[in-house]
């Protein structure tokens, strides 16, 4: 576990699968709280994807920070936070990456 003190709320509300880099760590959908970038957040090592390509390299990890890929702010700090079901519903590239198979979205244990 990364040393740092993460603002997250609580734990992810959607799912998107298990993080292939630490093969423990729920990937779930974070909301820049700067840009509203949709990402994919591993709950356990923070490594972060800017889309659905979770089968190649993070794009960030976190250690102190977890900038995002997009604009550069914490992802740690509010006003990110974990995506609820508007913004996920919103997001384009999740619809089309569950559609086509190569990411599972599930809500509390329930697919969507």
């Amino acid at each position: 576990m990364p040393d740092h003190d993460p603002q997250f709320d609580s734990s992810p509300k959607f799912y998107v699968g298990i993080c292939k880099l630490c093969e423990t760590g729920p990937l779930g959908l974070r909301v820049c709280g700067d840009c509203g970038a949709v990402l994919v957040v591993c709950d356990e090592c923070d490594a972060a994807w800017a889309g659905a390509e979770t089968d190649q390299p993070p794009t960030t990890t976190g250690v102190t920070t977890l900038p995002c890929p997009h604009c550069h702010s914490d992802l740690f700090e509010p006003p990110a936070h974990w995506a609820d079901a508007d913004e996920v519903r919103a997001c384009g590239w999740v619809d089309v990456a569950v559609q086509r198979g190569v990411l599972e979205l599930k809500q509390d244990g329930v697919e969507h």
